[in-house]
């Protein structure tokens, strides 16, 4: 079967740009025919809070692309079409995750109705992370030509049945084969929060309970990932705090043959959200069996069951500080090691729900 698959991909960076090529390198393995279409660029400068867009890794996620679309380019919104065209798929999967694509990406697809080509749109969120009053309308016109979805979890799925009637399949994130490191049993002390620290990820709420654990658990943190809001900010806390020599800043975008390092020397993941509707980093923690503390919210509560980690309230230092003092005290970080070699990584679902999708047209 051809299938057209619409998203950044590398050189891009990023983790749909990683979501990308697994999921290319899954639909091929199934012996389709894919072509990849990809973006020549994604935000302009003033939207986008990272050094570079550019993926400078020495591990090349490589699917294959064509650079085509530009979101503030109308021409490249039709020679992206005219591409998947002359590609003729079977249908189009196309990547969703930001209301500021919304006219390039639901121009696409008015375009590959009128063409009679079916089109999917996986949501990697329904909603920005961020909302505003603008996100109703450009939903709205993405998702007009469209009537079948994939997201990452039932919250998503709710969302998105509250602002249009569609058929919608829940598909767990698979993890990216290429970020898994050594499995171990996790007895030892080191948190790691990992990925772009946004002001909804929480960061502030782990530092603010470390002071506690480290009254009772002597341990280090590491936060390995680019900061998108003011690092000086969390600098203050960690001061403040006093907990300078137990916590190590790697503000950098994490090198994609870096990864699997970092997950792998870590006893614990910490996802101490806001809010969320699912993450990525929490499956490439069950990939490699890395026990996992998140806060209860959204997509979270689905993804971190009892077999590999503790659920807390969001927002609340002090019971994430009960948290990680159990965790170590109680020594789960071997339990939850051990149960979670029963746990499927689901590398698979989102191809074989796109099959499925494909054979009810």
């Amino acid at each position: 079967m051809k299938i057209a698959l619409v998203g950044p991909a590398y050189p891009l960076r990023g983790g749909i740009a990683h979501h990308t090529y697994s999921l290319e390198k899954e639909l091929t393995a199934r012996h389709h025919q894919v072509e990849v279409i990809s973006y020549k660029k994604l935000y302009p400068r003033f939207l986008f809070p990272g050094r570079t867009t550019i993926d400078a890794s020495e591990l090349k996620l490589e699917s294959g692309a064509q650079p085509t679309l530009d979101p503030l380019d109308p021409r490249t919104w039709f020679e992206a079409f005219r591409a998947i065209k002359k590609f003729s798929p079977r249908i189009v999967v196309v990547e969703w995750w930001n209301p500021f694509f919304a006219p390039a990406l639901g121009a696409l697809a008015a375009m590959l109705r009128m063409a009679r080509i079916e089109t999917i749109f996986e949501c990697h969120n329904v909603f920005p992370h961020e909302r505003s009053l603008i996100d109703f309308p450009l939903l709205s016109f993405a998702f007009a030509s469209v009537s079948r979805f994939i997201t990452h979890s039932a919250k998503d799925r709710e969302d998105l049945l509250s602002i249009k009637s569609a058929k919608v399949a829940v598909a767990p994130l698979p993890p990216v084969e290429e970020f898994a490191g050594g499995a171990r049993d996790r007895s030892g002390r080191r948190i790691l929060f990992f990925g772009i620290v946004r002001k909804y990820k929480g960061l502030d709420v782990l530092l603010r309970a470390m002071p506690r654990v480290l009254s009772e658990v002597e341990c280090d943190l590491v936060v390995a990932g680019e900061f998108y809001d003011s690092v000086e900010r969390y600098e203050a806390i960690i001061r403040e705090s006093g907990i300078e020599k137990n916590v190590r800043l790697e503000n950098r975008y994490i090198a994609n043959e870096d990864v699997p390092a970092l997950f792998e020397e870590a006893d614990v993941l910490v996802l101490p959200y806001l809010s969320a509707t699912q993450s990525g980093v929490a499956r490439i923690a069950i990939m490699n069996r890395l026990p996992i503390i998140a806060s209860q919210t959204g997509g979270l509560s689905e993804s971190v069951t009892e077999d590999c980690g503790l659920l807390v309230p969001p927002g609340n230092s002090d019971a994430l500080a009960d948290a990680l003092i159990r965790y170590f005290k109680e020594g789960l970080g071997s339990v939850f090691s051990e149960r979670m070699k029963r746990l499927d990584s689901a590398s698979d679902d989102i191809a074989r729900v796109i099959e499925e999708m494909a054979e009810e047209n």
